[in-house]
């Protein structure tokens, strides 16, 4: 049922199921602990969840490609709270200074659980972001920098998808919520090719 409602959606919206506009752009990536590198070029999606016009609240989304050493790594974070609970609920703004991005749900990296959120630095959209990662106490540290290349948009359309560009040390959690992922983003898949 999800695989299909999502292909419907993206069917109709001939695009992404979710987060349908955006603008694509580069950036560098220093990482200070892993998962991410010392140093990165990334691919960077900015966008809007529900793609409503400037100025209205929306669920802001970043995606990131991020090369690591055992593959590469579609890293979607999308507006949330930044509490036990808060982080893991979509949360609607209107401008990039007001979003705290983060995972919604956790990965199981190492055998531990860990959220991933990404604070704006300043500009709308954003000039870089600081990302930061949690376990479950949702105690907050910075892990890497982010700056963009506001000027070098990137020309070729990536099609960002955490369940299929994922590095065999990371893992979707908790299963039953990574199954529902599969599925939805199967359908947006299916959707935006037309079957």
């Amino acid at each position: 049922m999800l695989t299909t409602a999502f292909r419907l959606l993206a069917q109709a919206r001939r695009s992404r199921a979710l987060h349908p506009d955006g603008i694509q752009l580069t950036g560098e990536l220093r990482g200070t602990a892993a998962p991410f590198p010392e140093h990165a070029t990334v691919t960077v999606r900015l966008s809007k969840g529900a793609g409503t016009g400037p100025g209205r609240p929306d669920v802001l989304g970043l995606a990131l490609r991020v090369p690591t050493e055992s593959g590469d790594w579609d890293l979607l974070l999308s507006s949330t709270g930044t509490g036990v609970r808060t982080r893991m609920l979509p949360k609607f703004v209107r401008h990039w200074a007001d979003a705290r991005l983060g995972t919604l749900a956790p990965y199981r990296y190492r055998g531990e659980l860990v959220w991933f959120m990404a604070v704006p630095g300043e500009g709308e959209p954003p000039s870089g972001f600081t990302l930061h990662a949690s376990g479950k106490d949702a105690d907050w540290r910075p892990v890497a920098e982010l700056t963009l290349h506001p000027h070098d948009r990137t020309t070729s359309p990536v099609a960002f998808d955490p369940v299929l560009t994922l590095p065999p040390d990371l893992e979707l959690a908790p299963r039953w919520l990574a199954t529902m992922r599969r599925e939805a983003y199967e359908g947006s898949r299916r959707g935006r090719q037309g079957s």
